[in-house]
């Protein structure tokens, strides 16, 4: 007879599909904290790895606290912003493109695009 495991791949700071948590008091204050102010939870939840320091709480910088803060309180946000700057998309998220020559409208994922422009330098 085989043990149940509570963990999802034996890591105990995952829990399988269908284990029961009752939450304390503090945490659902917590949870809704962290629900109502991403920057709350960010500063004190999300860990990144530091090739000096290790695995450290991620401290934002001030226009990554205001891109958050614009991102949290408006449903459509556009950004400028140059590489390496703390924001990430996957490679299938969608995106919509206008040929500036034609006016013709492309939907199309970053990845699909990606490739369009290398092929357009070639």
């Amino acid at each position: 007879m085989a043990i149940e495991k509570d963990f999802y791949r034996d890591n105990p700071n995952l829990k399988r599909v269908g284990i029961h948590h009752e939450f304390e008091q503090w945490q659902k204050e917590e949870l809704l904290k962290c629900k109502e102010d991403p920057i709350y939870f960010i500063r004190n939840y999300v860990k990144i790895i530091s090739l000096d320091e290790g695995i450290i709480l991620f401290n934002m910088h001030d226009y990554q606290e205001e891109m958050v803060r614009a991102f949290h309180e408006n449903r459509f946000s556009i950004v400028r912003i140059g590489r390496q700057s703390g924001k990430c998309l996957y490679e299938n998220t969608y995106i919509r493109v206008r040929n500036k020559k034609t006016g013709e409208i492309q939907n199309t994922t970053i990845g699909e695009f990606y490739e369009q422009q290398l092929q357009r330098k070639k």
